[in-house]
């Protein structure tokens, strides 16, 4: 008898290599990580702008004032749950004084929410592509929500767009849960109890992810005609199958109870609208507003040359399209395909009915697609598209759907980095403020115009001068700007800063009323910001206390230069902020002419020169400054006259250490007026 074979001792497997096994079969898990990682990337490189700021201010009042005026839409134009999710967020951090309204880590705990709702959209998104065509599809689309530009952007928004776009794809991924063939509401239908609940989740899906959006941000109103279209061609193409009418009615029943819980929010949206919108024509500009859409829906804002912007945009629409041709029918044997019907023309309509919707809403406003990001829930749907079209170029040839992937995967790879570039800066108020607390004297002040996105400054701003906004309204008269900027004649510096000025200052009177009278000491554009400063008190008797003067005094003819000091004192040569290419050194200087005025005007020069005396950087010239103010023919013997000059450096300037020197054309004196370092 031949005795058992013992079986041959096997080694467990570690408990990392279990792990890795398991990750390695379930690619949504990987795909989450990527998404995570790829919005938390560069998360506060921007400030916040002016309506991130308002979020904040929202999301720090009371509950009762959130929902009052995010009902009434009044106050604000928007929907109030996403002030609501904000407001509870940040709650913790409140209460443990890192207030969300600080800088800091403030920036970072705010868009921290859309990082996470972002993130959470690729869950939806795989099981919309799982079930309009297969898993692969699914991933692929998935994966490219995770490193869309456009959408890591959004996510990185503290606004509603991505949230709200988070809520709608669980609601449509919902209405195909109803409809899932591998959902079966059992042989009676949807009349029993166990039938009913076989579908219910599918229905709870619906009405959270719509009503969720819907009070989140109001052009998600513009898929509620798109679910009412899945429903009906999922009922035309099951109309045979004994439990289709039953699911066709529970969806549709559902899409009723999420258009009467929509419909104060909508009356009073369309009663706010109507009150402000200028009509125009339907359909005006639907066919440009389109190829806007599809080059920065698809890479973001790359900085590639015109014609690589372009194929690269047109090729991604040809992708689409393929995806769009060949998603129908396909797999809808035995059951594979998840709601047994085409997907192809589900997702075309997800993409077209809204932007129809849109064209014909340009009847009555004019600014329906005047932002890219109004119709941000689009972008899903053309990711679905691309990754059902890589995944029949895979099925078809496996080196046709490797290559496209892989060359989807790098265009989107290489326009990502954009997102944190220089020139795709909104509004940097962050580096505003800082500009104007390092540079400002104590007797300086900050005037802000208009007086709402003082919001915005204030919450970068950590110096001590104090803020003004006077001007709320529409300036047409100069009479209306004399009596607030007369009151502030007592501060030496008065720091204008401005940004959002469309349409309530046209005529510029506010810089217009300090440049007629005070010499422009010096002016920066951080990205959506004009920033000036105007020396009131640029004509006085002495020296002003805390000015380091020159041990020797210099002579030029009759001016005399009594002293001088330079900021920053080290810098980089390029400058990305303020005034690029170059970077600046801002001179103060303080002259008097003892013996009388010269006799013709002079005007110094400001230049950084290295130790062989080459130059490298030079004064700006402004019409606006204090020699042109206040020329030195007309000087007053005895008076002390202070003179800025911004000195714009060679963006080429070796590292190194160099001299700032002040001179006078025609005098071979020259005063260095301290070093400055290059990094």
């Amino acid at each position: 008898m031949i005795p058992p074979r013992q079986p041959q001792w096997q080694p467990k497997a570690s408990r990392p290599r279990l792990i890795i096994k398991y990750l390695a079969r379930r690619p949504l898990i990987w795909i989450v990580l990527v998404a995570f990682a790829a919005r938390m990337i560069g998360l506060t490189y921007h400030s916040l702008w002016f309506d991130e700021v308002m979020s904040t201010y929202w999301a720090a009042r009371p509950v009762s004032d959130i929902w009052r005026v995010g009902l009434s839409l009044t106050q604000d134009k928007h929907p109030p749950l996403y002030y609501f999710m904000l407001h509870l967020w940040t709650l913790p951090f409140v209460r443990s004084s890192a207030s969300p309204l600080s800088n800091g880590w403030g920036d970072t705990i705010v868009r921290s929410l859309g990082v996470v709702i972002g993130t959470l959209a690729v869950l939806p998104t795989f099981g919309i592509g799982t079930r309009l065509g297969d898993r692969r599809s699914g991933v692929f689309g998935a994966l490219l929500v995770a490193l869309n530009p456009f959408l890591i952007w959004y996510s990185q928004e503290a606004r509603m767009f991505m949230p709200a776009t988070t809520f709608a794809l669980a609601g449509l991924y919902g209405v195909l849960r109803l409809w899932d063939r591998r959902v079966q509401p059992g042989p009676t239908g949807l009349a029993t109890a166990t039938g009913f609940a076989r579908v219910l989740p599918g229905i709870i899906l619906m009405i959270l992810g719509f009503s969720a959006a819907l009070y989140t941000y109001l052009f998600s109103a513009f898929l509620l005609p798109v679910v009412g279209g899945w429903l009906l061609v999922l009922w035309w193409n099951d109309r045979d199958e004994h439990c289709a009418r039953g699911r066709f009615t529970a969806g549709a029943l559902t899409l009723l109870a999420i258009t009467i819980l929509f419909l104060p929010l909508a009356r009073s949206a369309w009663r706010v609208s109507g009150g402000e919108a200028v009509p125009g024509q339907a359909f005006a500009g639907m066919w440009q507003a389109i190829w806007r859409f599809l080059k920065v829906y698809s890479f973001g804002w790359p900085l590639w040359p015109g014609q690589v912007s372009t194929w690269a945009a047109i090729g991604a629409g040809l992708l689409a399209l393929l995806g769009l041709l060949t998603l129908p029918g396909r797999r809808t044997v035995e059951g594979r395909h998840g709601i047994g019907a085409p997907g192809g023309p589900l997702l075309a309509s997800w993409l077209a009915i809204p932007v129809l919707t849109g064209s014909l809403l340009l009847a009555r406003d004019t600014t329906v697609f005047a932002e890219d990001r109004y119709f941000v829930f689009l972008v899903p749907a053309l990711c679905l598209a691309w990754g059902a079209a890589l995944d029949w170029l895979w099925t078809w040839r496996l080196a046709a759907g490797v290559a496209g992937l892989a060359l989807v995967l790098g265009l989107t790879l290489t326009a990502l980095p954009r997102n944190w570039a220089p020139e795709n800066r909104r509004e940097a108020w962050r580096e505003a403020a800082a500009m104007v607390a390092g540079t400002a004297g104590p007797n300086d002040a900050v005037l802000v115009q208009p007086d709402y996105v003082h919001l915005a400054f204030d919450r970068y701003f950590g110096g001590r001068q104090p803020v003004f906004y006077p001007f709320t309204h529409l300036l047409a008269d100069p009479a209306e700007v004399e009596r607030p900027l007369g009151g502030l004649a007592g501060y030496d510096v008065i720091w204008l800063v401005q940004s959002h000025l469309e349409g309530l200052d046209p005529g510029n009177l506010v810089a217009g009323w300090f440049a007629g009278r005070f010499p422009l000491i010096t002016e920066a554009f951080p990205a959506g910001i004009a920033l000036r400063a105007f020396a009131q008190h640029y004509r006085t008797s002495e020296v002003p206390q805390g000015v380091s003067l020159l041990e020797n005094p210099a002579g030029f003819n009759k001016l005399e230069l009594l002293g001088c000091s330079r900021q920053p004192a080290a810098l980089a040569a390029r400058d990305d902020v303020y005034h690029p290419p170059s970077g600046w050194v801002h001179a103060t200087t303080y002259w008097t002419a003892d013996g009388g005025p010269p006799a013709t005007d002079l005007i110094p020069t400001a230049r950084l020169v290295d130790a062989g005396g080459q130059v490298w950087g030079d004064r700006l010239e402004r019409e606006g400054d204090t020699f042109h103010i206040w020329p030195t023919s007309r000087w007053v013997p005895g008076e002390v006259v202070r003179a800025d000059f911004d000195v714009n450096l060679n963006p080429r300037t070796p590292k190194g250490t160099y001299q700032l020197v002040i001179g006078v054309p025609g005098f071979a004196t020259q005063v260095a007026c301290g070093a400055v370092e290059v990094k």
